[in-house]
């Protein structure tokens, strides 16, 4: 890993900041269609919650304290108890997943669906691509992934487990 100073962490940095304008209006555009998608769940009769992340982190099982792996959304406290109601009223055994890349990042909402209370978790969040391979890798030796909610404080909200998780992997670490 570059040390700070070190030229690897100031070109990644320079490609980031190169990447400004349309990193923003990428991301703008993925809250936009959160909550377009979330209006509609809410015309066809369900409860929605949309929520932007505040980070959000591929993980794998090396990173951290525990063997959590999965996406994990990092959420404003001011979320944090629409997520926890909605969480309460469902199982959430199904979801749906949009995904963009743009410039090796990737831009994800997932929407956690409970169909039999009508409610949906949508989630919008961004991370960079090269970062998911050790979520990959741990997804399938399990044969699940996961998606992780928390605040900033570090306190997990929930946690769901997604059978068929392709949809939620980048195109590039797909078999």
């Amino acid at each position: 890993m570059p040390e700070i100073g070190d030229d690897g962490d100031a070109d990644h940095i320079e490609r980031i900041a190169d990447k400004g304008e349309t990193l923003k209006s990428a991301w703008s555009q993925t809250n936009e269609d959160m909550q377009a998608m979330a209006e509609q769940r809410r015309e066809n009769g369900w409860e929605a919650v949309a929520i932007p992340a505040v980070h959000t982190a591929p993980t794998s099982r090396d990173a951290g304290d525990d063997d959590r792996f999965g996406i994990v959304y990092v959420i404003p406290n001011n979320y944090a108890d629409d997520f926890s109601e909605a969480l309460e009223r469902g199982e959430f055994p199904r979801f749906e997943a949009y995904r963009n890349e743009i410039d090796g990042f990737v831009f994800l909402v997932v929407e956690l669906l409970d169909p039999e209370t009508e409610t949906a978790i949508l989630l919008a969040g961004q991370y960079e691509l090269h970062n998911a391979q050790g979520m990959v890798t741990a997804a399938r030796d399990e044969g699940a992934l996961y998606t992780h909610v928390k605040v900033l404080d570090g306190t997990i909200l929930g946690s769901i487990r997604h059978e068929a998780f392709e949809p939620l992997v980048p195109e590039r670490y797909r078999v």
